[in-house]
């Protein structure tokens, strides 16, 4: 098993029994997790910097109103276009998948059997992006050094070519 080490996960669930056992099942694959009944309350502790979001659609507030999954999507997107988020429900309608989607949502995963399954796979798919992301950062590093490096070496060799010309002129 891969560990995720230093991979938070702030996971926003109203359900305390299916928050519980979810946020276990991600810490056994190594993921740092926090947990909030509302968007509202994953919002006030948004300095601590989460990596990934994980979203139920249907929240309900013990106070009786909150913001649905939707948005809570859209206010993370106004903050963040970049920061993943999962967006969880039971209700498997494409039409609503479709629209969270197109509203900024990285993935669409239903409460069922499999749930752990393809939420494995995506957060494996967005760890991988991750590290695509960082290894380009580097790569672009690296290139801006070996052209400034070849830029100095053809500023010698073309002033070593011009010293031997009017040498030899």
């Amino acid at each position: 098993m891969e560990k995720n080490n230093g991979t938070t996960i702030f996971l926003v669930e109203d359900n305390e029994m299916f928050t519980e056992a979810l946020a276990i099942s991600l810490q056994n694959l190594g993921y740092i997790v926090r947990s909030f009944r509302s968007g509202e309350e994953m919002i006030s502790s948004w300095d601590d910097d989460p990596d990934i979001i994980l979203l139920d659609y249907y929240i309900e507030s013990p106070l009786g109103f909150a913001m649905n999954g939707e948005k809570i999507l859209r206010f993370i997107r106004r903050i963040s276009k970049s920061l993943p988020v999962v967006m969880l429900t039971s209700n498997s309608d494409i039409g609503e998948a479709t629209s969270l989607l197109k509203q900024g949502a990285v993935d669409f995963i239903v409460k069922d059997d499999d749930l752990i399954a393809n939420l494995e796979k995506t957060l494996k798919q967005i760890l991988d992006a991750f590290k695509l992301r960082q290894e380009m950062a580097i790569n672009t590093l690296k290139i801006k050094k070996y052209k400034n490096r070849f830029l100095i070496i053809a500023l010698v060799v073309a002033l070593t070519a011009i010293t031997l010309l009017l040498l030899y002129s």
